[in-house]
């Protein structure tokens, strides 16, 4: 304990405040009484749980003594304590964007994209046949989402979150058990019904909480969750009084989300980190156009602008010279309709957003550039998946624009394809699932039966299988980072799969 953290804390009978809650101290350890937020630990947390969430300091007995993270030093003895190993940033679902107050800003947010390396541990070691390094069981049951949240420099809880219902488990670290994260007095998060593939949330990583803070639609507006897990409770803040019609993101320093209240105008809001209302921007549409979010895919926020495309056209807001923002609409071009479960839209090298679409007319894809709100289309060969920056022809990873064919490549002949669940905007590693149909890959996402599947892991000099399975509708894996490892939820999977990270 240092000098000046000793000037920091109030000792009274045996009682430690400290900036993680209040600590009691008896024959020499201590033990967390009272969170940040002033409330009771839960009974269902362990000493060796709140440790680990709150990154507790140990000595080098066995077993270790935990210390108050504040601790730098043995109050015993003056020796530096131990100090769990750093966080990888938290976890946002479904594809890992950094938190919100991380910066970043340069970066797409809400493509299929993550600032985790991916890389993959023992690679050479991996195979088809290969089993997992570790393995949680779900939480009871349900379709779940789920948030690696940090606190502090060291700490992380692993959160489930069912949007349909509304209900949130933490996983205690040292219990190794799934928990009820129970509203404080009355509070609840009311539920949500986007469709699986247009839902997505943000996490902040600091706040006036002990830890992170959850962003959420649900049917009551925008919802900030801020969870203190050694308690297992959490505070909701609603802001919007109308039901969520997309899902939100991050964009100049704001969390946004459209709104719609029954026929309502759509607005769209937004609030700053601690959930006040900034912004409440109403969209007025093209005169003689109705705008039609009964379809709706994941919003993707780049350079000045954040879109959310829909069965009739793009939502958009545009920050403006002046530093405001204004929300539009942009129908598609006629006899164009979006393709909402094909993927994310493509990035390209020169920081175009274009949205797999498909002309009726033609009976062709189109790739339509969404990143303004003057539509350009270029017509596709083939259909090809895209995570991002990458797309696969069949089963052939390429950063070539999905529109454009390759010389020398021809492996339409095969039955096999991949569809990329992630890819790591910090290395060239995607993940992807590979399947097998004579149908083709469009006829491929209407089939309910289950299905053979393997999980590749690709970079510029690897392509491995490392799991194989079975399932019904594989392409609503998720794949999530906790704890350094690269995890696989499928909610009628029995267990959740997970492979050490390098």
């Amino acid at each position: 304990m240092s000098p000046r953290m000793r000037e920091k804390m109030k000792e009274k009978d045996e009682e430690w405040a400290l900036p993680s809650g209040v600590w009691a101290l008896t024959n020499d350890a201590f033990s967390l009484t009272k969170t940040a937020c002033g409330r009771p630990v839960s009974a269902h947390a362990s000493g060796a749980d709140v440790a680990a969430v709150l990154g507790s300091t140990f000595d080098d007995q066995a077993p270790p003594k935990f210390y108050p993270p504040e601790f730098e030093f043995s109050p015993a003895t003056g020796k530096p304590l131990g100090k769990p190993s750093p966080i990888l940033g938290g976890w946002a679902p479904p594809f890992g964007n950094a938190s919100v107050d991380s910066g970043g800003y340069s970066d797409a947010r809400g493509l299929r994209r993550t600032p985790h390396a991916l890389v993959l541990g023992d690679l050479k070691s991996r195979s088809a046949e290969g089993n997992s390094d570790d393995s949680m069981e779900n939480p009871p049951p349900g379709e779940y989402q789920f948030f690696s949240v940090p606190f502090g420099a060291s700490g992380a809880t692993l959160i489930a979150l069912d949007p349909l219902k509304g209900t949130l488990f933490a996983r205690l670290p040292a219990s190794r058990t799934w928990r009820p994260v129970e509203g404080v007095g009355r509070a609840t998060v009311a539920e949500c019904s986007l469709p699986h593939h247009a839902w997505r949330a943000e996490i902040i990583k600091d706040g006036t909480g002990p830890g992170g803070a959850l962003f959420v639609a649900t049917q009551v507006g925008l919802t900030r969750i801020a969870i203190d897990v050694a308690s297992l409770t959490y505070e909701v803040f609603d802001v919007g009084s109308a039901p969520a019609v997309g899902a939100p993101i991050a964009f100049d320093n704001r969390v946004w989300v459209p709104l719609q209240a029954g026929n309502g105008p759509i607005r769209i809001v937004g609030v700053d980190l601690e959930g006040t209302l900034e912004s409440d921007l109403e969209v007025a549409p093209p005169e003689g156009v109705n705008i039609d979010v009964s379809e709706i895919g994941l919003p993707v926020s780049y350079g000045r602008a954040v879109v959310w495309v829909c069965e009739s056209g793009q939502l958009r807001v545009q920050k403006q010279t002046d530093g405001g923002a204004i929300a539009t609409f942009s129908p598609w071009p006629a006899n164009v309709q979006p393709c909402l479960d094909f993927g994310s839209p493509y990035l390209s090298s020169s920081g175009q957003l274009w949205q797999v679409c498909f002309n009726t007319a033609t009976d062709r894809y189109v790739w339509v550039r969404i990143d303004i709100p003057q539509a350009e289309v270029s017509t596709a060969t083939t259909l090809r998946l895209c995570s991002g920056m990458v797309n696969f022809r069949i089963k052939s990873k390429t950063t070539m624009p999905p529109w454009e064919e390759p010389e020398h490549t021809d492996d339409t002949a095969s039955n096999d394809f991949v569809i990329p669940l992630l890819e790591s905007s910090a290395s060239d590693v995607v993940i992807g699932l590979r399947l097998s149909s004579e149908a083709g890959i469009a006829r491929a996402f209407e089939t309910k039966e289950r299905m053979p599947y393997a999980l590749c892991y690709d970079d510029s000099h690897n392509e491995v299988t490392f799991f194989t399975s079975t399932a019904a509708e594989p392409w609503r894996i998720r794949l999530f980072v906790h704890d350094h490892k690269l995890w696989a939820y499928h909610s009628r999977a029995k267990r959740i799969e997970g492979w050490n990270l390098a």
